[in-house]
């Protein structure tokens, strides 16, 4: 046992040396059978702990991942016995997976460093940043192939050259046998098992009344006054962190702007079957319809909040398996406004793809906000943990600063950028904006259900 970790040791030293272009010789590693099956080993462990550190938090191993290790250690095994066939030397068949398998491990290390540490690259660096360690993986293959070349300097050097082309080949057609899962998976916020389904009778009798006990407990606007309503509606029970900017919505709304006793949540999620109702386009009429009748036509201001992924008709996507829901679209949702009534409307979309929410609801007593990430892979369209870009923007810190709404609306699109969200004020809803006082008196009554 000494001998073979001092054996695989000496090995991965003399990796080291190849890969950072020091001097080093074929004699300088251990050329045996059960080194390249502990090479490949040590390999492997370094990839699970590099993809660890590349996790998301709550992420879970899977043994999944040992599909890229042998679809890789595979393709090397082929292209190192066919050189040793080609150039009649059986022992490269062992000698090359080791060279090239010890070299490799700094250069795993170095490739995975930056997305271990969250390392933000400016524009166009990152793919300069892969672009050299393809290089720097293409000219190790060459060096490997060199190093365990005993061929006369004559040959040996373009028999270097195309031997590390051939072993660079789980490099260019890796991603063919793919895509593979990684060793770390995400695991999903909510365990589907802990909650009863969506569509049982017992969760869908609970709904009912959960809805109109919201919609009972609404207080009428009071006269003289500017009150503010708000709806939080999150229809793609998908993922987790839609809800989180609901009740982050509503938490600061409550809090700033008096909605306490106004405010209303209507969600999709796993967790909340039996304690909000549920987002769908009959819940939103609904609402809508209620709130229309609580309000002063002339002085009230409702704010509707809708989040959540897109359809390819860039429609808000309600998904909450196993119901079969309508996915909202924007011209639905200003038919409901106009249907209930309500004249002054903030519209705040945070989507996927939204140009033609701002579109159809922009009109003079319309404030509409709406965002779309520039990735689609970003929070604001895949609903992480937390909140999105937008409701970190708006509810946590333009709402908890500013005077007034206006400002708030203006400051959250400042914060976000031009090309992620676009701001509409018109002037009816601006000038009503200015007589809603931050703050104002509430009552004790909530409708938060958390």
């Amino acid at each position: 046992m000494r001998y073979f970790l001092a054996a695989l040791l000496r090995n991965l030293v003399a990796g080291a040396r190849l890969a950072f272009f020091a001097p080093v010789g074929r004699a300088a590693f251990r050329l045996e059978t059960w080194q390249w099956l502990a090479i490949f080993v040590v390999s492997g462990l370094v990839d699970i702990a590099l993809d660890g550190l590349r996790a998301q938090a709550g992420a879970q191993f899977t043994i999944l991942g040992i599909d890229g290790e042998l679809f890789a250690l595979g393709l090397l095994m082929v292209t190192s016995g066919l050189l040793a066939a080609v150039w009649r030397d059986t022992g490269l068949f062992v000698a090359l997976p080791i060279v090239v398998l010890a070299g490799f491990l700094p250069v795993q290390v170095v490739h995975a460093l930056p997305a271990a540490f969250g390392v933000k690259w400016p524009p166009g660096w990152a793919a300069r940043f892969d672009l050299l360690m393809l290089a720097w993986m293409f000219a190790l293959c060459v060096r490997a192939a060199w190093v365990a070349s005993d061929h006369p300097p004559r040959l040996r050097a373009l028999r270097a050259i195309l031997g590390g082309a051939l072993l660079s080949l789980p490099l260019w057609v890796g991603p063919l046998g793919g895509p593979f899962e990684g060793w770390w998976a995400a695991s999903d916020a909510t365990d589907e098992s802990e909650y009863p389904s969506p569509a049982s009778e017992p969760v869908l009798a609970v709904q009912s009344q959960l809805l109109d006990d919201a919609l009972n407990d609404l207080e009428d606007g009071r006269p003289g006054i500017t009150d503010l309503y708000f709806v939080g509606f999150a229809p793609d029970a998908r993922h987790e962190g839609f809800r989180a900017e609901l009740e982050s919505a509503q938490h600061v709304l409550d809090e700033r702007f008096g909605t306490q006793g106004r405010s209303l949540l209507l969600l999709n999620n796993r967790a909340t079957v039996t304690s909000i109702p549920y987002a769908t386009l009959t819940n939103l009429r609904h609402a809508l319809q209620e709130i229309g009748g609580a309000i002063d036509v002339d002085e009230d201001i409702v704010m509707v909040y809708l989040t959540g992924g897109s359809t390819d008709e860039h429609a808000l996507a309600a998904e909450h398996p196993p119901l079969d829901l309508v996915d909202i679209t924007p011209d639905a949702v200003k038919q409901l406004l106009d249907n209930a009534g309500i004249r002054y409307r903030i519209v705040v979309v945070s989507s996927c793809a939204t140009s033609g929410w701002f579109d159809a609801l922009q009109d003079n007593d319309t404030a509409i906000l709406t965002y779309a990430p520039n990735d689609a892979k970003a929070p604001g369209c895949e609903g992480a943990e937390k909140a999105s870009p937008l409701a970190e923007a708006l509810f946590d810190r333009a709402l908890r600063t500013a005077d007034n709404l206006s400002v708030a609306l203006a400051r959250a699109t400042t914060d976000l950028g031009p090309r992620a969200s676009r701001l509409w004020i018109g002037p009816g809803i601006g000038e009503q904006m200015t007589r809603l006082r931050r703050g104002g008196p509430t009552r004790s009554a909530s409708l938060t259900m958390r």
